[in-house]
């Protein structure tokens, strides 16, 4: 049986009950970059976790990657 995963994006302090499920990760990615750059119009910044599950129940504390705007704009990844 073949399971469906799903990422789910944890922004700043967020609890996992907050989790945004995307069906990849590159819309998750996306969807931070979104926020991260509105948030750096106004001199804030935010980071995030994104974690692969089955569903919002499966998510565990750990994420898979951890997301940081850098120097220059782009989204850094980093192996959780």
């Amino acid at each position: 049986m073949i399971t469906k995963s799903f990422w789910f994006l944890r922004l700043g302090s967020d609890t996992l009950d907050d989790v945004l499920r995307f069906r990849t990760k590159a819309a998750a990615v996306d969807h931070y970059r979104e926020v991260a750059e509105e948030l750096g119009r106004f001199d804030q910044d935010i980071e995030a976790s994104l974690h692969r599950a089955s569903s919002k129940q499966a998510v565990e504390e750990y994420p898979d990657f951890v997301l940081c705007l850098g120097p220059r704009g782009g989204v850094q990844l980093q192996a959780g």
